[in-house]
C-alpha cells in the first residue's frame, strides 16, 4: 500500500474515533442527567424518611425528660409512642409468648428499632436477649450476635429454633457442611438472591475469635452491610472488651475494628457487670459516641439503659461444708430430694474431673432419683448438644459443670445453684493463683471472708456496699421501685435470723494472746498457718512448731522442733474452742492485725500467718492491761447454740420442730470443751452452728494433703472408726480459703425452716470423752484409741488440757 492510501485509511479511522467520542459524550450527558435525577430522588426520600422518623418520635419527644425551661427535649424511648410498638408487642406475644415488657426492655427495643448505638446494663435474668431478638424479627436482614461461650450460643439457638426462628451459629464446633450452608445463605442474602421460599437468617451467633481470625467472614459481613442486610451487631457480655472488666478476653478487644469495618451498622453492647470505669473503657474500645440517657436522648450518641442490679428472687445463705467429700455429696443429695426433687439445677465444680465424680455420686447416692449430666470443655460437641437438649427438655434435672456452662442460659425453671467447690476465674486461675498474680488478690479474698463472717448485715446491703467501693457503682444501682438500696431484703440468712439468736463476746484478751504467739513464732524463724496457729493457741502437739535448722543439703532444709511456753509468752492457752480461735484468726487477718505471707513451691502455694501492721497495738501491752480494759477492743458475734442431747447421734425434737436440723451427714454428740463448758461456738461477725442448709453458700474446710506430716509435733496417724480410716487434721496446712456462693432462684419456698450458717477452716469438733493421760513428752504426739457404737461417727480432737 502506497503513502497516499495509508493517509486515507488513517483519516477514515480518525473520523470514526471522533464519532465515537461524540457518542460517548452524549451518553455521559444522558447518564449525568440520570445520575442527578436519581440523587434528587434519593434526597427527597431521605427527607421523607427523616420526616417519618420525626413523626414516629413525636410522642417520645413530647414526653422527654429534658431540663425544665430547655428549648428542646430529648427522645424518651421508655414511654414514647412509636408506630412500630404494635408490631413489637404482637411478635412478642405470638412468637415468645410474653405479654409485656420488663425493666427497661421497652426502651431498648424502641432504640433498637430506631437504629441507635446502644449500651445496656441489666442484671442476670433481666431479659437482655429479648431486646435484640424481638427487633430482629421486624428488621430486614440478619442480626449478628457475638457471644463468649459456645454453651450460651447453643442455648440461644435451641431457644430461638424452638420458637420457629431461623437462627444459626458459626463456631469452631460447627460441622463443616453446616458451616458451608450457613455461609451460602448469608452470601445469597448479601447478593439479594435467596431461593424461592427460603427464609433469611434472622440471627447469626459467632464467637469473638471468629471475627478476629476469619477475614473471609468479615468480608461477607461487609457485603451484607453494602446490601443493607446486616441489621445490627450485638456484643453480649460486653464487659469482656475492657481490660478493667473482671472477665477480660483479648479477642473481645479486637472488636474495636467493628466500627471501622462496618461503619453504618448500629452496635449494641450488653452486660450485667459494667461499672463506670469499665463503661468508659468499653465506649473507647468500641469507638462508640458518648452515652445519652434513654429517657431523654439526643438524636446522636449511644443510648444508655440501666436496670437495678438487685434481684429479690435470689436468696443467699451461708452454711458449713463437711470436710469429708462423700458427706458433701450426700448432703447435696438430701437437700435436692427434700427441697427440689423435680426442679432443674446446676452444680458447679472446680475441675473437669470433679464434674464427672460429683455427677456419678449424686445419681448413685440418690438411687437414680436425681438424673444428672456432665458439661465441661473436654466433652465432645455432640455430647454437649445432647446434654443441653436433654436438660432443656427436663430429661436431665441437674447439670454438674465447670464455669464453661451456665452463663446467660435461658431456662426459667432453674431453682437452685450449688457450688461444690470454689470456682475458677475466666482466665483459668484459682483464688490461690489470683493472690499471687493479682495485686488486689488478697483484698478480694478478704472481702469474701468479710462477707461470710458477717452475722448481722443484710446480704443485699453487703453486695451494694462492696460493689459501690470495688467497682465504683452507685449505691442507687441496687435501688428498685419497691425497695431502697440500704433497706434490708428480709429473706437472706441474716435478715431471717432473730436478734435473740446471737450475742457479742469480748475477745480482746484472746486477741492479745494470739498476737503474742504469732510474734514469738515469727521472731524465732518459724512459719505457721492458720490451722497451726490455732493449734498452738490450744497447746496442741505440746506447743511445738518447726523452724529451719540450716543443716539441710541442697534444696532440702532440715527442720527442728521448738517448744512454745504459753505460760511465759501469753499467760496460758487461749480459752476459746478450737474453731472459734480459727475464726478469730481470720478476723484478725481481715482487720490487719495479722497478715499473710505466701510461699510458692513446685506443687502448691502455701499461706503463712505473721503479725500485721496493727499488731503492735497489742504486742507491747501486758496481760493485765488487756484483762482490765474498760472497753472491749475486739468483739465477736456469736450464734447461740441450741442445747443438744447425747446419744447415738439423735437429736431431741422440740415443740414445733418437724425435723432434725443437724447436718444429715454429721449427726454427732453435743460439742463440749474442757474450758468452754458448753459455751456457744462463735467468731466475730460469724456464727458457728450445727444446722445445715445447702441453699445459699458453702465455705470449704480444707483437708490435709496426703502424706503430709504434722508441723505441730503430732504425727498424723489414721484413726480407725467403724472400720473406716480417719485422719487427724491437727497439722493440716491452711493454703487458700474457698468460699462458694449458692443462689436459689425460687421465690416459692416461703415456709423454709430457718437454718443457721457458719464458716470453718476445718471440721467441727465433736464431744470429747474422758480418757487416760498417756504421759506424752513435750513436743511429742500420741495416738488415742476409743470406740463408739456401730452407728456413730467419731472425730478426735487432740488437746493437752
Amino acid at each position: 500500500m502506497g503513502q497516499w492510501a495509508k493517509k486515507q485509511e488513517l483519516k477514515r479511522r480518525i473520523a470514526e474515533m471522533d464519532a465515537d467520542i461524540v457518542g460517548i459524550r452524549e451518553s455521559i450527558k444522558s447518564l449525568t442527567a440520570q445520575l442527578n435525577s436519581k440523587e434528587n430522588q434519593k434526597e427527597g426520600m431521605v427527607r421523607m424518611l427523616h420526616e417519618l422518623e420525626r413523626a414516629a418520635r413525636s410522642g417520645a419527644l413530647q414526653s422527654g425528660t429534658g431540663a425544665v425551661g430547655s428549648k428542646t427535649k430529648g427522645i424518651n424511648y421508655m414511654d414514647g409512642d412509636f408506630d412500630w410498638m404494635s408490631g413489637l408487642k404482637a411478635r412478642m406475644k405470638g412468637v415468645f409468648g410474653i405479654n409485656d415488657f420488663r425493666l427497661c426492655q421497652r426502651g431498648i427495643c424502641n432504640a433498637n428499632m430506631d437504629g441507635r448505638d446502644i449500651v445496656v446494663v441489666m442484671p442476670t435474668g433481666g431479659g437482655k436477649s429479648l431486646t435484640y431478638q424481638l427487633p430482629a424479627l421486624l428488621t430486614p436482614g440478619c442480626t449478628l450476635v457475638i457471644s463468649p461461650l459456645i454453651s450460651l450460643i447453643t442455648d440461644q439457638i435451641l431457644h430461638l429454633q424452638g420458637h420457629g426462628i431461623n437462627a444459626a451459629a458459626i463456631t469452631g464446633a460447627t460441622p463443616s457442611a453446616q458451616k458451608k450452608e450457613i455461609n451460602r445463605q448469608l452470601q445469597d442474602l448479601a447478593d439479594r438472591r435467596l431461593q424461592p421460599g427460603e427464609e433469611e437468617i434472622k440471627l447469626c451467633y459467632v464467637t469473638p475469635e471468629k471475627l478476629a481470625k476469619d477475614t473471609k467472614f468479615v468480608m461477607l459481613l461487609q457485603k451484607l452491610m453494602a446490601a443493607g442486610n446486616l441489621a445490627r451487631v450485638v456484643i453480649d457480655e460486653a464487659h469482656c472488651v475492657s481490660q478493667m472488666g473482671h472477665d477480660f478476653r483479648p479477642d473481645y478487644q479486637k472488636l474495636h475494628k467493628l466500627r471501622q469495618l462496618l461503619p453504618s451498622v448500629p452496635i449494641m453492647a450488653l452486660s450485667a457487670t459494667c461499672p463506670p470505669l469499665v463503661l468508659k473503657d468499653l465506649l473507647k474500645t468500641l469507638r462508640l459516641p458518648d452515652i445519652v440517657d434513654g429517657r431523654n436522648a439526643k438524636a446522636t450518641g449511644t443510648v444508655y439503659f440501666f436496670s437495678p442490679l438487685y434481684r429479690k428472687n435470689l436468696h443467699y445463705r451461708i452454711v458449713p461444708k463437711p470436710s469429708k467429700a462423700s458427706d458433701v455429696t450426700k448432703a447435696m443429695v438430701d437437700y435436692i430430694l427434700e427441697h427440689h426433687p423435680n426442679d432443674s439445677g446446676i452444680v458447679y465444680c472446680l475441675s473437669k474431673k470433679n464434674t464427672e465424680t460429683v455427677a456419678q455420686e449424686l445419681q448413685e447416692l440418690s438411687g437414680g432419683k436425681i438424673r444428672t449430666g456432665v458439661y465441661h470443655s473436654d466433652r465432645q460437641e455432640n455430647e454437649k448438644s445432647e446434654l443441653h437438649a436433654a436438660w432443656r427438655a427436663g430429661k436431665i434435672k441437674v447439670v454438674c459443670a465447670t464455669i464453661a456452662f451456665g452463663l446467660g442460659i435461658d431456662k426459667g425453671d432453674v431453682r437452685f445453684v450449688l457450688h461444690h467447690s470454689v470456682s475458677v476465674f475466666f482466665d483459668g486461675s484459682t483464688i490461690g493463683s489470683m493472690v499471687f498474680n493479682d495485686k488486689s488478690g488478697p483484698e478480694k479474698l478478704h472481702a469474701v471472708l468479710e462477707f461470710a463472717e458477717d452475722l448481722e448485715q443484710c446480704r443485699k446491703i453487703q453486695f451494694a456496699k462492696y460493689f459501690s467501693h470495688s467497682s465504683n457503682l452507685s449505691i442507687s444501682s441496687w435501688t428498685t421501685e419497691d425497695q431502697d438500696a440500704l433497706e434490708r431484703c428480709g429473706h437472706c440468712d441474716n435478715c431471717t435470723r432473730t436478734p435473740e439468736s446471737i450475742e457479742r463476746k469480748n475477745v480482746t484478751l484472746h486477741t492479745w494472746q494470739l498476737l503474742k504467739i504469732a510474734h514469738h513464732v515469727h521472731r524465732t524463724g518459724g512459719k505457721v498457718t492458720v490451722n497451726i496457729l490455732a493449734g498452738l493457741a490450744r497447746n496442741a502437739g505440746g506447743g511445738a512448731f518447726d523452724v529451719p535448722s540450716g543443716g539441710g543439703r541442697g534444696r532440702r532444709k532440715e527442720k527442728e522442733k521448738v517448744n512454745l511456753d504459753l505460760e511465759e509468752i501469753c499467760g496460758g492457752i487461749v480459752d476459746l474452742p478450737r474453731d472459734d480461735i480459727e475464726h478469730l484468726i481470720i478476723q484478725l487477718l481481715v482487720k490487719g492485725y495479722l497478715k499473710e505471707e505466701y510461699q510458692q513451691t513446685a506443687y502448691s502455694a502455701n499461706v503463712y500467718v505473721v503479725p500485721g501492721s496493727l499488731a503492735n497495738r497489742f504486742i507491747h501491752e501486758s496481760r493485765e492491761v488487756m484483762e482490765n480494759a474498760t472497753k472491749p477492743m475486739i468483739e465477736m458475734t456469736l450464734v447461740k447454740q441450741a442445747p443438744k442431747v447425747r446419744g447415738r447421734g439423735k437429736k431431741s425434737r422440740e415443740d414445733g420442730d418437724d425435723g432434725d436440723d443437724t447436718p444429715p451427714t454429721k449427726k454427732r454428740k453435743a460439742t463440749t470443751n474442757t474450758k468452754g463448758k458448753g459455751k456457744a461456738n462463735g467468731v466475730e461477725r460469724l456464727g458457728v452452728e450445727d444446722s445445715f442448709d445447702l441453699d445459699r453458700m458453702y465455705v470449704d474446710n480444707p483437708r490435709p494433703r496426703k502424706n503430709q506430716s504434722s508441723t505441730l509435733g503430732t504425727s498424723q496417724k489414721k484413726k480407725q472408726t467403724n472400720g473406716r480410716a480417719r485422719q487427724d487434721d491437727e497439722g493440716s496446712d491452711y493454703e487458700t480459703i474457698e468460699a462458694d456462693i449458692i443462689e436459689n432462684t425460687s421465690d416459692e419456698d416461703s415456709n423454709d425452716v430457718e437454718y443457721g450458717w457458719s464458716m470453718s477452716m476445718r471440721q467441727e469438733p465433736t464431744a470429747r470423752r474422758k480418757r487416760k493421760n498417756f504421759g506424752r513428752k513435750s513436743g511429742g504426739g500420741g495416738a488415742v484409741k476409743s470406740r463408739l457404737p456401730a452407728d456413730e461417727d467419731e472425730v478426735l480432737v487432740l488437746s493437752s488440757d
